[in-house]
């Protein structure tokens, strides 16, 4: 691939070059090409076929825990239908303004069906995977396919079922698609201030929906940094970032959700552990409350810390116009920043609340960043070397000097180790998200019907299969609203 510089400041056009890269023969390349499309295909397909089947077979219609409060949005839409107040409330750290306009429009459309909530969760997800990969690939037109397998295998992983069958966690996926979106347009080979525009509305949609959206404005800078866009571009996107942000945070009321950020700075040592444990359990090992950590997955959270650091250091800090390294590296960063929202807010529920099945489909995407990385080379200003560059019997020119043990050692070591954390993910991950899925379901089954028998339900019997974080009186409250509107259980429910 090669590049000439644009007449517009700050952007580039790319001249694709289909005369491949000289090198040493790949794997890939020894095998039958109709071997390598078969195993491409089962790559891709095998992980999100089983994604939605987990979806179809445990997955129910039931409103429980903080998808009550959706029942509150939807009540004053039948009096308001666009009701600001309501759409705009905060819900613990989060604004959920974009979640809620969706939540309202399957009220009034589909009876508040919370199956085809996760349905278009699982949606979002498949769009998200599909532009992070495209992007990746309209930057490295060289790499096959078949690299990209594992980058589906993580993002499908069943060890989020957490977020796989609460309806309410849609609002994730919709950050997650909107960060996808931002990095698909901000990273075309030539930005144009449509693409620009494009990816500044994709910001503000996942910024208002919860609150690592707010990580999407990083992402987006790195990228702008990386491809060496004009300042025009880059003044843009901080002013629409400092607005966002700033709009996020009016009124905004720190003391919601989870304020513990105080027991981060007094506890250093313990905040380092939560951090490193919950980058560590992508593997889905469940933490009892109080409970100890497992060493294994807190040894597994250091590993991908180092990784990622090494990673950040041979791809982030120089400007790599030509590569999909820099998606990578955006991505690694988001991870390693929502990891620490985690640790600032849930810090105080010890290793049980950084086990939390719902935020590994963010833990992942330090390992997903991780991939995308390395299937590229080092960086062009690494390639250079004050001597000659050495040339292989394939006639591949590689590093020399004192940046040889990158290619040589450092590359060969990390690609290896994140494999064998990729195998690990799979595994473990796979037997602990059906171990929780099952366990979950059973616990959906019976909020089913407490749901449709509250009205001679006990209060422990109602807050312990509906929500244990609000009172009773609460959830009855919020019940009604469905049972009045003929949601979600009650849908076709005549005597509701």
């Amino acid at each position: 691939m090669t590049y000439t510089a644009k007449d517009r400041p700050g952007t580039l056009r790319a001249e694709l070059d289909p005369t491949p890269v000289t090198g040493s023969p790949r794997l890939v390349d020894r095998l039958d090409p109709r071997l390598v499309n078969i195993l491409t295909v089962l790559g891709f397909g095998i992980p999100v076929a089983a994604y939605f089947w987990f979806v179809h077979l445990f997955s129910l219609d039931v409103i429980v825990s903080d998808q009550l409060s959706d029942l509150a949005v939807i009540g004053h839409s039948y009096t308001h239908l666009f009701d600001w107040p309501s759409l705009w409330a905060q819900h613990n750290e989060n604004r959920i303004f974009f979640p809620n306009l969706i939540v309202v429009l399957l009220a009034h459309t589909a009876s508040f069906d919370v199956q085809i909530e996760e349905y278009l969760s699982a949606a979002m997800l498949v769009v998200s995977t599909v532009l992070l990969i495209w992007s990746h690939k309209r930057r490295s037109p060289g790499t096959p396919w078949l690299y990209y397998c594992p980058i589906a295998f993580l993002s499908f992983s069943v060890v989020q079922w957490g977020n796989m069958f609460w309806g309410f966690q849609m609002a994730w996926f919709l950050v997650l698609v909107s960060l996808a979106a931002a990095i698909a347009l901000i990273d075309r080979i030539s930005l144009t201030w449509w693409a620009m525009a494009g990816a500044l509305v994709a910001a503000v949609i996942g910024s208002f929906s919860s609150l690592q959206g707010l990580l999407i404005w990083p992402a987006g800078l790195i990228l702008l940094y990386h491809r060496r866009r004009g300042r025009a571009f880059f003044v843009t996107w901080i002013a629409a970032a400092v607005v966002s942000t700033g709009f996020y945070f009016y009124h905004f009321n720190a003391n919601a959700g989870a304020p513990y950020h105080a027991y981060l700075w007094r506890y250093p040592v313990q905040a380092v552990k939560f951090y490193l444990f919950a980058v560590g359990d992508i593997v889905g090992v469940p933490q009892h409350y109080n409970g100890p950590g497992n060493n294994a997955v807190l040894a597994l959270g250091v590993i991908l810390v180092v990784l990622a650091v090494f990673v950040l250091v041979v791809y982030g800090l120089r400007p790599e116009e030509r590569g999909g390294s820099p998606i990578g590296v955006a991505l690694i960063v988001v991870g390693l920043l929502f990891v620490g929202t985690v640790t600032a807010g849930r810090i105080i529920f010890g290793y049980s609340a950084a086990s939390q099945s719902r935020y590994t489909t963010y833990d992942l995407l330090i390992p997903i960043g991780i991939v995308l990385a390395l299937l590229d080379r080092p960086p062009v200003h690494l390639r250079r070397s004050e001597s000659a560059s050495a040339t292989d019997r394939h006639g591949r020119r590689g590093l020399s000097g004192r940046y040889a043990w990158i290619d040589r050692s450092g590359l060969f070591v990390a690609r290896w180790i994140i494999a064998v954390v990729i195998s690990l993910q799979i595994v473990l991950g796979t037997h602990y998200g059906l171990e929780g899925a099952r366990a979950n379901h059973t616990y959906q089954v019976h909020a089913v019907q407490v749901l449709k028998n509250i009205d001679h339900s006990s209060n422990n019997v109602v807050t312990f299969h509906v929500d244990v974080f609000s009172t009773e009186r609460y959830i009855r409250q919020q019940v009604r609203i469905a049972q009045e509107h003929h949601l979600s259980v009650f849908a076709g429910d005549p005597g509701s």
